[in-house]
Formats: structure tokens, sequence, C-alpha cells
């Protein structure tokens, strides 16, 4: 307490400093040191701050600036230079030609900003424009492969569905390891609230409405957000209006087609037979032929005296081909920017409509954005923002995200019996409940049938809005304040149609749920800055946030539908259920930043953070959190700030700590649960054991790196050296129950992730009309849990995470193949011993996991004139999955489900065969009653590792002297292809899915990726 009254005493000192001078009104011209022609949207900002401006179409600005203030000129593809003020009233500027960007501004916490050269910290941005037109639903998976340290994956291949984010590697094993999302300042909430359908709270916003992503990856930089910035933070800047020029108008516009990637090859009706016959008979020695093919004839309720001929005439029906098809995309956009010296806008409309490859899951978004700034007077900016979408999703039975349902047609297509038909003769779909007839097989629901009946939506109203208020109190001090709001409201739906087998029984079914989440911020912050003599620049910023959120849900359940077209809850004749809850959070803490520049060469940060939780315990509520970093521009020394090769290298070091909060809300909390019932009378119990010392997951980070540009800027990029050691792991650890209850959530236990990050970008020609350029990036990751509790190994019930081993550790009994004399399967027993029983006890490390060890992307692109072609290589290697969906296709007939070509075509049939495949066997159950194959054991663990040509686009600028005609200022048409080709060792729809330390996901029931097409036009007025 007394520290938070000696901070509000410096603060409202400070808030009571005299005003020393006024501000100066700054204007000029920015023009090209090649040509002197004029350099529209030029960023214009002063140091140190969130003010700037931008040229107008003839280069000119204007901007009110503290008189010793220094201003930050940037444009892309040019040098960004930084000038002085001093008693100058106008600046006119020449910026030099630069293809290595080196002093490109990146933004570094709370709006404010300095240049890449004088950043201390590991951060990787992403430009708008590299993201633009790209038919993706999300910001998030279009940063795939683009930044060094960032890992991400497609949860599934929903459009607009959830994606997992992993920045320098998993630092918990039960918390959040997503990063914290900062849109224009304000802090969203992430959580999949989506219920039926895989929803991504990131795509309320139109990627094309984005300047510019910045990725704070240690703690140097991400420790200003302190208790919640262990796992990075993602910045992400929208577009604002250009000051000075006439309005600019943009219109874009693409459609395109999307497809599966891949089928699974499976057996068709007369191999099923063959092997089904096999099966039969290593299970039951005694069966001849004729008995086991009358057995099997009979399963499929086929006439009993088929020929060998009639049999081979059997149809096979394409389950799969009927449950996955093409699909479509589209995307129109209108946006308009301008403003004068006072004022800027920029609104924007937007509609983005994507099928999924799964019939009848698609994604509808309308958004529109608004981005508007203001001067007040030369003291006072008004800053205000506001986003709104509207999304509706229609999901797949069973979920996205993985289903063993078997109604489930991403889970159940490739497994059901060929020899159904998917429809009647008159069309109608085959084996419906009404009809009195069962298909064959273990799943004998019609998936497609369920896939057009049963109505699964879920409608996503989100408000993003922000308000700030920029004043300058003297030349060398700015306050600003801050608010921000996250609204999300979700409609979420589940119609189980009374004609289908699930629900037939009970006239169909309704689930729904309504959630509402209110996320504010606010946030009021001091920022000083002064240069001394020339040479000493000192920047300090001031702070204090709080943020809280609440989270309410509404639920119920119906049954006894009298129609299917009256699906709506006041249509049930039996109400099943109605629940709700309610939850909420604040957090509340003030911060420093400390930052000292000599000449450019030597620069040092210190950020200090203090921030209180209402999720944790009352003994440790606030915590510490700072941090320190130092930069050696040792290009700006004597010795090389001549040189004809080197034009920029800088050494990085910085040692800081961040906190991890993504837990429960009461993790903490003793709490009470409704329900009881003692001697007949209602009662409240304890369900949930209370600890006061619960605190965060610290992360301590340590980053080393070096910035490096030669040849002019030809050839640049950076390395990085980096360790994360995450300490206090929120985990549950077993007591005696003769507390009455067997376990409590504390911090115990340590995770290290330990890696090198290398980002390269070359100019390999740029010669006359022709330019080629490429960007590289790789992370090399090795992973190791270092700590559990109570001296522990492995943690309890869950074998995957073990001391001295990667998170994700396979565990099982190693695979010895096929014995070449019986084709019956064997595994190696603890001792090295070849054996044909398999035991829990037996399972050991395999020496690999699903932590991937490197990852990135390989970008090249060619311009010519008006034309540029780009690809994007990207890459994640060295992680190893088990591949569950597989487990069960490669019973060959052990079962009454399908199985894949591949375990028919080698299979184990003659003695002396060498191969991997056991000979089929019925249930899976050799004679001996042992098994003959083994879920949990590596014969099913497959090498994940794939390369992707994840886009390659092709676009033509129109020429400006032939689009002038028609009085517009631009035209670019291009066609693009996602996902366009992999290359990987895995045999299963495709390598790239999301698992979690906890093994809640697997790859059974997943949304594959799809590959898409799109054509499009970029009008600009």
């Amino acid at each position: 307490m007394r520290k938070l009254l000696l901070g509000s005493w410096f603060l409202s000192v400070l808030f009571c400093l005299p005003v020393l001078a006024q501000d100066v009104s700054v204007s000029g011209r920015v023009t090209s040191s090649d040509d002197g022609s004029p350099l529209p949207g030029v960023s214009v900002q002063v140091k140190g701050t969130t003010r700037g401006a931008t040229t107008d179409a003839q280069g000119t600005y204007k901007i009110n600036a503290p008189g010793n203030a220094r201003l930050i000129f940037s444009f892309i593809g040019y040098k960004a230079q930084e000038v002085a003020i001093g008693n100058q009233s106008q600046l006119n500027i020449k910026l030099e030609n630069d293809a290595s960007d080196l002093n490109e501004v990146v933004v570094v916490g709370y709006g404010a900003a300095v240049s890449k050269k004088e950043a201390t910290g590991a951060t990787a941005n992403v430009k708008g424009e590299v993201i633009e037109n790209l038919p993706l639903q999300s910001f998030d998976r279009a940063l795939q492969g683009r930044a060094a340290g960032v890992q991400i994956t497609s949860s599934n291949g929903t459009p607009g569905g959830a994606v997992q984010v992993r920045i320098r590697g998993v630092g918990s094993i039960s918390a959040g390891n997503e990063p914290l999302y900062i849109v224009d300042g304000v802090q969203l909430n992430n959580r999949n609230d989506g219920g039926n359908v895989s929803n991504n709270p990131l795509a309320f916003l139109n990627p094309n409405d984005i300047e510019s992503i910045d990725i704070l990856k240690d703690a140097a930089t991400a420790a200003i957000y302190g208790a919640q910035a262990a796992n990075g933070v993602v910045l992400v800047t929208t577009k604002r209006g250009k000051a000075g020029a006439k309005a600019r108008v943009n219109v874009n516009l693409y459609r395109g087609t999307v497809e599966p990637i891949r089928q699974l090859d499976v057996l068709n009706t007369q191999q099923w037979i063959q092997v089904r016959q096999e099966a039969l008979i290593t299970t039951t020695p005694t069966l001849t032929p004729a008995a086991s093919r009358t057995t099997v004839l009979q399963s499929l309720n086929l006439g009993l005296d088929l020929s060998d001929e009639a049999i081979a005439a059997l149809p096979s029906y394409n389950w799969q081909g009927e449950a996955y098809r093409p699909g479509s995309i589209s995307n129109a956009d209108l946006s308009v920017q301008g403003g004068n010296d006072r004022t800027t806008y920029y609104v924007s409309g937007a509609y983005n409509k994507q099928d999924a490859i799964l019939r009848n899951v698609d994604f509808q978004r309308f958004s529109g954005k608004l981005n508007l700034t203001t001067k007040l007077n030369n003291k006072v900016t008004l800053d205000a923002g506001l986003t709104g979408s509207n999304i509706v999703q229609r999901g797949p039975f069973g979920g996205a995200e993985g289903s063993l349902a078997f109604g489930a047609p991403q889970y159940s297509a490739p497994l059901i019996l060929p020899i159904n038909p998917i429809y009647n003769p008159d069309g109608s779909y085959f084996g419906m409940p009404a009809s009195g007839i069962v298909m064959p097989g273990d799943l004998s629901q019609n998936v497609i049938a369920n896939s057009n009946l049963i109505v699964s939506k879920t409608n996503v109203n989100q408000l993003v809005g922000n308000l700030g208020l920029t004043y300058a109190i003297s030349k060398d001090l700015v306050f600003k304040a801050f608010g921000g709001l996250d609204y999300r409201s979700v409609n979420s739906s589940f119609f189980n149609d009374p004609r289908l087998s699930d629900v037939f029984n009970v006239r169909g079914s309704l689930n729904q749920f309504v959630n509402n989440n209110t996320n504010l911020t606010t946030n009021g912050t001091l920022n000083y800055n002064h240069v001394f003599g020339g040479k000493h620049t000192i920047g300090v910023l001031l702070g204090g946030e709080y943020r809280q959120e609440t989270n309410e849900t509404t639920s119920l359940s119906a049954q006894g539908f009298p129609t299917p077209e009256l699906n709506t809850a006041n249509a049930a004749a039996e109400p099943v259920s109605v629940g709700g809850f309610w939850s909420g959070f604040k957090r509340a803490g003030v911060f420093t930043n400390v930052r000292y520049e000599y000449e450019k060469r030597y620069i040092l940060s210190g950020i200090l953070r203090y921030d209180g939780s209402s999720r944790f315990g009352s003994n440790n509520r606030w915590g510490y959190f700072p941090s320190i970093s130092a930069k050696w521009n040792i290009a700006e020394e004597s010795f090389l700030k001549s040189s004809r090769v080197v034009s920029d290298l800088g050494l990085r070091f910085s040692i800081g700590s961040t906190g991890n909060d993504q837990v429960n809300n009461f993790a903490a909390r003793r709490l009470y649960g409704l329900g009881g019932v003692y001697q007949g009378n209602a009662g409240i119990v304890v369900s949930q054991l209370g600890n006061p010392d619960l605190r965060w997951e610290r992360n301590v980070t340590y980053n080393l790196g070096l910035d490096y540009g030669i040849f002019g800027g030809r050839v640049k990029g950076s390395i990085d050296a980096f360790e994360r050691i995450s300490r206090d792991l929120l985990l549950t650890r077993s007591i005696p129950q003769t507390n009455g209850f067997n376990s409590i959530f504390e911090n115990i236990g340590e995770i290290r992730n330990r890696g090198l990050e290398f980002d390269i970008t070359t100019i390999n020609v740029n010669k006359g009309a022709f330019r080629w350029e490429t960007n590289f990036n790789i992370t090399f990751l090795d992973n190791k849990v270092t700590k559990l509790f109570d001296g522990a190994d492995v943690l309890p019930g869950n074998l995957t995470v073990r001391v001295g081993y990667p998170l994700f550790t396979n565990v099982g009994v190693p695979y010895a193949g096929v014995n070449p004399a019986n084709g019956r399967p064997m595994w190696y027993d603890p001792s090295g011993n070849l054996t044909y029983l398999v035991r829990t006890a037996d399972q050991r490390p395999l020496g690999h996991s699903g932590i991937s060890k490197q990852f990135g992307g390989f970008t090249n692109t060619f311009t010519f004139k008006g034309f540029e072609l780009s690809g994007l290589l990207q890459y994640d290697l060295g992680r190893t999955i088990q591949n569950s969906q597989e487990f069960r296709l490669a019973d060959n007939a052990g079962a009454l489900r399908n199985s894949l070509t591949y375990y028919f075509d080698n299979r184990w049939t003659t003695p002396g065969q060498i191969t991997s495949v056991p000979r089929p066997a019925n249930n899976r159950t050799e004679l001996s009653g042992r098994i003959s194959s083994y879920q949990s054991g590596p014969r099913f663990f497959q090498d994940a590792s794939y390369l992707r040509l994840k886009q390659v686009t092709l676009s033509y600028a129109v020429p400006p002297a032939v689009i002038s005609r028609v009085k517009l200022s631009s035209v670019k048409v291009y066609a693009q292809a996602i996902n366009a080709f992999t290359w990987t060792k895995w045999t299963g729809f495709d390598p790239e899915f999301a698992i979690e330390v906890d093994a809640s996901r697997d790859n059974q029931g997943i949304i594959p990726q799809s590959r898409s097409y799109t054509f499009g036009i970029q009008i600009g007025l």
C-alpha cells in the first residue's frame, strides 16, 4: 500500500509541473533523394510519443511538437530520418532509398515507438501489406511462417476457427500458453467461447484494416505488460487517415474456390469382404473359408449364396467424396481515408464468406471500422476507434476440433463400410430410423443426413472500441488517458433433427446457450523525453492500468419437437435443463520504463511493473515484474560509421521477468457447490480447497541478439539466442483424502525453453525494373521439464510430462514389428526382449515428442515493372505425434469398419514375409486373447514434419498512365493459391493440427486444412 501511495504522489507531482514551454508548429515537405519527387504517406512521429502526422499527396506535412523534440520520418523502402526540431518551424526532408529498411519504426508498448536501430529487445514486425487480401478470416493465421520465434498452428480447417499461437515455446502445463493480444491499445479476451463451432475471437477484425503487427518476444519488451505477458505480446495497429490529402477510396474484391487437400485411400467392398474373412479365420482357425464367407455376407445383409461374380459386381460408395467437397470463398471491402491538418479519418466496411470443405460448414462476417484522430488545440489530441462485426458460423456435428461421435462425418466418413449406399434410389437418405433399415457396420448412422439436417449455428456480435486523449503538458511531458472496450456476445444453438438416429426416440433435441463477455481496460501514462547537450537522451514512462472482465452464460436444453421446421425452444414438448453461470476477474498495476541513450550508440532501458490480480491468493495477490536491456550500436562507432560494407551492426542483451495469469478466475479460492442433499434437504458443499498462497507463473527470459546489415542493406537480419525459464507452474498436487479432497492447486514445477532464431532478408537482384528479394527465418527450439513436485519424475495422470524430457514426450511400449513366421505383432519389453504381451507398466519414453524442433518460413518476391510474383514456403520440423485417426483405420476389417488400403496391401499373409503390418484379426484379438495392435504403442506415432507451399501470389499493377484516363489512382489484379502443395511423411489428412499438454486433442475427427484459389481486383479512387 505504501508503494502505491508513493507512486500516486509522484504522479501527482508530475501533473502539477509547470508548463515550461509551448508546442511549436513544424511543417515542411518530404521528397525522394533520388529524383526529388514528393513522397505521400510518409509517417512523421514525435519520438517517444504517440503523436504523429502523415504527408499528403504533395509530400507536405504539419505537426505540433515540443521545441526540443525529435521527429522521426519513416516510409517503406526508404531510410528513416531522425531530426531535432530546435528553433526551426520548417523542415524539408529528403529520404534516401533504403532497400534494407533497417530503421523502420516499431511499437514497443502503450503507443510508444522507436526506430528499429534503437530497439533493445527482441521484436518481430509484419506489415499489413504482407497479409493484405489473403483469404483468411483472422490475422493470426496470416502470421504463419513470417516471424522468427512465432509458431502458428491451425487447430482445424474450419473457416474462422481456432488457431494456436506459441511464442518461443510452451511454458505452461495447466495454465494458458496464448500471447496477449492488443488491438489499438485494447487488450482482448481471446478465449474460444464459440460453443458448438470452433470460434476465433480474433476473427472480428478484417485483416485488410491492419497497418502493422508487432510481436514482443522477450522480457525487455513484454515486461511493460507484466503479469499477462509471459507468453509474449502481439500488438496490432490498424490503419489511420492521411492528413492533408483528398479522400482516398479503396475497393477490393476477390472470389475463389476451396477444395480438400487429400482424401484417404480406403478399401472397396470386395477388398473389405476378403480381409474380413481373413480376420475371422485368424481368431477362429477352425472356421472354414466357406463359413467365414457366409458370416461376412450375413453381417452385410447380403445373400448368403452370392457367387464370386456377384460379389465382384457389388458397388462401393464414396462417403468421403460426399462429405468433403469443394466450396467457395468471396470477399468485398471498401475503405475511405483522408483528413486535414486537424482531423484524420479511416472508415471501412467489409463482407467475407467462406465454405469449409466439409458439407454445411461455413463462415460469414460483416464488419465495419472507424478510426478518427482530431487535434482539439495545439496541446490536446483526441483518438477514437470502433470496430464492429457480426459473424455467423455453421459448424459440424461433433465439433471441429476432434470428435469420436459416430454420427460426425469428419470422423466416420472414411470408416463407414463401402457397401452402404448414401441415398435410396428415390434420392432419400439410406438407413434412416423411420425406414426400419439399419446400415451394416459399427457406424450405422447416415452422416450425410446428419450434415444436412442438423442445424448447428453460432452467431457472434463483437464490438471493440477505444478512446484516447493526449495532452502535451510541456515540451517534454505528455499525458495520455485511454479507455478500451472488448464486448462479445455469442449465441449458439444445436438442433438435432428428430428424423436422425441419435434423437429419433425422443423426437429431436435442442441445446442452446448465450454467452456475454465484457472486457474493460483503462490506463493513464505520463511520457517524459528530453535531450541533453545534443548527445544524451532520457525517456521516462510512468503509468497505471486497470482491467476487469465479466463473463455470463445462460443455457437450456429441450427435446420432443413435433416437426423439424419448428425448432425453437417454445416448440419443445419437454424442457430438459436450464443452467447458467457468472465469472469475472479484476487486474490493476502501475509501471515505469526508464530509457537512456547516448549518441545512438549506447542504449539502456529498464522496466518495472507492479501488478495485482483477483485470480490469486490473498497472500500473493501482488507481484513485481522487472526487466533490463541494453544495446550497443556498433555501426555508429567511428571505426564503422564510414564503412561501405557494414550498414548496421548492433548487439542487444536483456533479462527480465513476466507473469502468466491464464488460470481459472477462482483457482485460489475455497469454493462451494450447490446440489448437495442432507436427509432430504437441499445443501451446499465445499467443492474446492482454497490456497491463499497461489501466485503467478513466472517467466524469466534471457536474450542475446545481434542485428546486422551489410552491402548497403542488401543483406540484413538478426540472430537471437534466448532462454525462457517458466517457474512456479500452476499444477494440481495430490493430498491425503483425509482432508476430504484428493488434490489442491499449487505453484510447483519448472519448464525451460532454449532456442536460436535466425532472420535474414536479401536483395538478390535489383537491376533496372527487375528486383528479387528473399526472406528466410528459422527457429531452433529445445524444450525440457526441469522440475515437478515432491521429487516426482512423472506428472501423475499424464505420462507425457516427465522431468528431463520435453513436454508432449511420447510414451509407449516400443513396437518390434511382425513375426515373419506367424504374422503376429511383437514389442520390446523393458529388458529389450521380444514379447507378444503388452503391459501398461512397460510404457517408457520413446525418444521423441510433439514439440517442434525447428519451424519458420522462406519467402521469395520477384517484381518486374508492374508484375509481382511471391511465394511463401512454411515448414514445421521435428515433431512426432500419434496418428490416432489411423489407429481406427488400420483394423484391416478387425472390426465392422473400413480400413486404409496401405494396411490391406502390406498385411502379413505368408510365412517368411517381412512387414510391419500384422495379420488381420477379429476385434484385433489373436487366438490367445492377446491384442494384435496396440493404440498407445509407437506403431501409430508418425513424423508430423511438413514443408508447405503456403502462399503463391501473382499480381499486376496497371500503369498510372493507363488508369488516369478513367480517373483512377491505382488498379491491381491478382491471383493466389493457399496451401498449394504439402510435402510430408504423415499419412493422415493433414499434419497440421494443435495438441495440448493435457492430451485433450488429437487428430480424430478434425476438419482438415483446405486448399484455396482466389482471383481479385483492388481499385483506388
